[in-house]
């Protein structure tokens, strides 16, 4: 009896370590948990991965590209937007996946009208070395808000009553052949002209409204019809005659619709339209192309 005993009390202990084995191993086997963070710089991302009980891992950016296997991959997109970025991890107890949705944006420097201009410093150059053809304005920059419906303007240069009338040429589409067409612009096809008297503080913003043949008047005057601010509700006026800051509301813009990239193009000048003549007025042929602004 007492060895039948002894038998059993065995094969208890045999069980019992039996099922504490399985019981390990399938701890050992969990399916891993996929998880990750990411931080956000411009359109580069640098995702950092928190998976537990995974050995390897596939990432999917959400816009096509190819696969990752990096643990901690820092991808560059090429335009912004949302993306359902994917990863999936593997270990011994299969694979799992995680989806997060990432909002790529353009990150717009905070800028108050208030002529310091210390918060243009880390808004690059848009033009610089503009030189005697455009009223020898020597550098401009351009940002905007996270809205879109605003152009943040900082212009430097000779700014005197020499050249007291700023011309700005808005190409709306972003296309050469469309709008106002003129030999004076290497490169144009403006929708929108805003002339700006920086000593007086006053401004006109005009639509095109022809064809690329008509020379006579073919803009639509004024078109935000606002004579007690001219166009002007946000602006430093001119700091020493070399300086100024201001806001064009292209909110108002609506014939065609402002588009994600436009073309842009400034001079100053010391006349005005009605003195010179029926079309906006270039007092030299511009050294530089129009160039591309892109919201996005």
């Amino acid at each position: 009896m007492k060895k039948n005993r002894f038998v059993l009390a065995s094969l208890t202990l045999f069980a019992a370590a039996t099922l504490g084995m399985v019981s390990c191993s399938e701890e050992e086997a969990s399916a891993p948990s996929p998880d990750f963070s990411s931080e956000i710089s411009d359109k580069t991302v640098s995702f950092t991965n928190l998976s537990k009980d995974a050995t390897s891992y596939s990432w999917d950016f959400g816009d096509g590209t190819a696969l990752s296997t990096e643990e901690n991959p820092v991808h560059t997109y090429a335009a912004y937007g949302d993306y359902d970025v994917r990863l999936t991890a593997t270990g011994d107890g299969g694979s799992e996946i995680k989806k997060i949705t990432i909002s790529v944006v353009k990150e717009w420097p905070a800028i108050t009208i208030d002529g310091t201009f210390t918060d243009w410093a880390d808004v690059p150059l848009f033009y610089s070395g503009f030189g005697e053809a455009s009223g020898n304005l020597m550098e401009a920059k351009v940002t905007s808000n996270a809205a879109t419906s605003k152009l943040y303007i900082y212009i430097k240069g000779d700014l005197s009553a020499a050249n007291h009338v700023l011309q700005v040429l808005i190409d709306a589409d972003g296309k050469a052949n469309t709008g106002w067409q003129t030999a004076n612009l290497a490169t144009n096809g403006a929708e929108y002209q805003f002339e700006y008297y920086i000593q007086d503080s006053w401004a006109g913003t005009y639509s095109w409204n022809s064809g690329t043949d008509v020379q006579d008047w073919p803009w639509i005057d004024d078109i935000t019809n606002d004579a007690e601010l001219g166009d002007i509700q946000e602006s430093s006026g001119v700091i020493g005659n070399s300086e100024i800051e201001f806001v064009i509301e292209t909110s108002l813009m609506k014939n065609p619709v402002i588009g994600t990239q436009v073309g842009i193009y400034f001079w100053a000048q010391n006349t005005d339209w009605n003195q010179v003549g029926q079309l906006p007025p270039v007092d030299a042929d511009p050294l530089q192309a129009v160039k591309m602004f892109s919201f996005q």
